[in-house]
């Protein structure tokens, strides 16, 4: 059986999932086993992760994500 998940928090993702495929602008633009998520490689995926709220390093603002219109038109990154 199989389950896509569709979710901005991949934390949540990462607890229940075996593999991530993370997608920007319609395509998917890294993929990585969900245990090896916080090695990702893509700065949009390093993006999604520093601008979640953690409890262990509570900030006064949560960082925003800095896009970049060259990441729709790159290659996959694999893990």
């Amino acid at each position: 059986m199989g389950l896509i998940f569709i979710s901005h928090d991949l934390n949540l993702v990462s607890s229940f999932c075996d593999r991530v495929l993370i997608m920007y602008s319609g395509r998917v633009v890294e993929t990585l086993p969900a245990d090896k998520l916080h090695e990702a490689k893509h700065p949009y995926t390093k993006g999604l992760l520093n601008s979640l709220p953690r409890l262990d390093e509570p900030k006064d603002r949560l960082e925003v994500l800095e896009r970049d219109p060259a990441w729709a038109a790159e290659e996959s990154v694999r893990g």
